[in-house]
């Protein structure tokens, strides 16, 4: 593998039924250069109180999708990748270990976790990065892991507000509660998708097709091949048909008939490729009795948490050598119809863990650092419970021990400076008032 490539696997075994605890990026020759593990963890309350950071309460197993395609819903097979068993609004963060910089991207449904914007972007999310910019606030939307900086550690939810997240928590999807759903009125993604790039190493055209299931290809072309043209090699490939998949690039759907270098400008591209999903419902597998254990983020309580801004120069990071990976939410009940194995059982309530005077934690002096999305119409479990079923389900105040942390301890992508470049390029500050 060249010394920049990424190449995405489940990582350390469990020896349950293919569980696994982490997944590893290997880079090169490093073969776990950076480690992704999701946390299961307390519900903090959704009370518009703001809290600590809640604890860690073990890694949520991951599973190999492919290994249990016959026995999971159809929908969730189709979208390959990785699952994970979580329980109805259950509470859960993302924790990151590197020993090298990366840039990493969230999406909640295709809903980027920092922006809120939408994984395809459109002429509209151009014109609020301007609006931004204009204002002089930050448009960064990936979090910089890096143990030379002080990277960020974990991200426990969506940034709604500077220096404030609210929790990621599970949802069945299709219920109207999910990020996706509320930004784009249907749950047609779910799960969790993560866009990965790392950093420059310190230079006929190469061309790393790769699927959110972490399965690639490297195809050779030529500069006047269309893309149209790598499309169909792709789908010779992989076994799939032409008509159902798109290729991604930087984010962007690549059109069919323009030429290859066009996009690219460079050799080595890694583009993403993607299954077009539409509306509908769902695929019904006739092994599994129903398909409504498919689950989505939603969000939840506030926690304090600052997205750490970019310390890295304009032109640092390699987004040729982009890679996404999909991770798919199943219904803790409905776990056991797929694996034959019992999910971890739900973790205990706020009020028994304060009860149990267990703390929460804090990384002392951090500040707010602008970093926030979009999220202004996103509203909270509670707030959605009071909506669509006439119910008080807001939580009580409550007070935790808090603990400060080290923050020294180990605990398609573009860079802020090229979107900045997109939106001069594209004149439209002039236009804005």
């Amino acid at each position: 593998m060249a010394t920049n490539d990424i190449q995405v696997n489940l990582g350390n075994p469990l020896g349950k039924a293919g569980a696994h605890e982490c997944i590893d990026v290997h880079q090169g020759t490093d073969e776990k250069a950076l480690t992704i593990s999701f946390q299961r963890t307390i519900r903090v309350p959704d009370n518009k109180t703001t809290y600590k950071l809640p604890p860690g309460l073990g890694n949520f197993p991951l599973y190999n999708v492919c290994h249990f395609k016959d026995t999971m819903p159809e929908s969730m097979a189709l979208k390959g990748g990785a699952f994970m068993p979580v329980h109805d609004r259950e509470g859960l963060w993302i924790n990151f270990e590197s020993t090298r910089p990366f840039a990493i991207k969230i999406y909640l449904g295709g809903i980027n976790a920092i922006s809120g914007e939408p994984i395809m972007e459109t002429f509209a999310t151009a014109l609020r990065r301007a609006k931004l910019v204009k204002e002089k606030k930050a448009i960064q939307d990936y979090v910089v892991v890096d143990p030379a900086n002080q990277g960020q550690l974990w991200l426990d939810g969506i940034a709604k507000l500077n220096g404030k997240v609210m929790q990621f928590v599970a949802v069945p999807s299709g219920t109207g509660y999910t990020v996706e759903s509320q930004v784009s009125t249907n749950d047609a993604v779910n799960g969790i998708q993560i866009s990965i790039t790392p950093i420059k190493p310190g230079a006929t055209i190469s061309i790393n097709v790769q699927r959110l299931n972490g399965a690639g290809w490297c195809f050779q072309a030529y500069e006047n091949d269309t893309v149209f043209k790598l499309m169909l090699d792709a789908a010779k490939h992989f076994g799939t048909p032409v008509e159902q998949f798109s290729f991604l690039f930087n984010h962007h759907r690549l059109e069919n008939r323009r030429s290859i270098i066009v996009p690219f400008k460079v050799t080595n591209a890694n583009i993403s490729m993607v299954l077009n999903i539409v509306g509908g419902g769902y695929i019904q597998n006739p092994n599994f009795a129903t398909a409504d254990g498919e689950m989505g983020i939603a969000a939840g309580g506030l926690i304090q948490q600052s997205i750490l801004p970019d310390p890295h120069p304009k032109g640092a990071w390699d987004g040729d050598k982009t890679s996404m990976f999909n991770v798919q939410l199943l219904n803790a009940a409905c776990f056991y119809n797929v694996t034959g194995t019992r999910a971890p059982p739900s973790p205990v309530t706020a009020a028994s863990y304060a009860a149990a005077s267990l703390p929460f934690y804090s990384i002392p002096n951090e500040q707010p650092s602008g970093i926030k999305g979009v999220f202004s119409d996103i509203k909270s479990i509670a707030h959605l419970d009071k909506e669509k079923k006439g119910t008080k389900t807001l939580d009580r105040n409550i007070n935790f021990r808090t603990v400060e942390l080290d923050p020294h301890s180990n605990a398609g992508f573009r860079p802020v400076a090229d979107l900045e470049a997109q939106i001069k390029a594209l004149g439209i500050l002039s236009q804005l008032g």
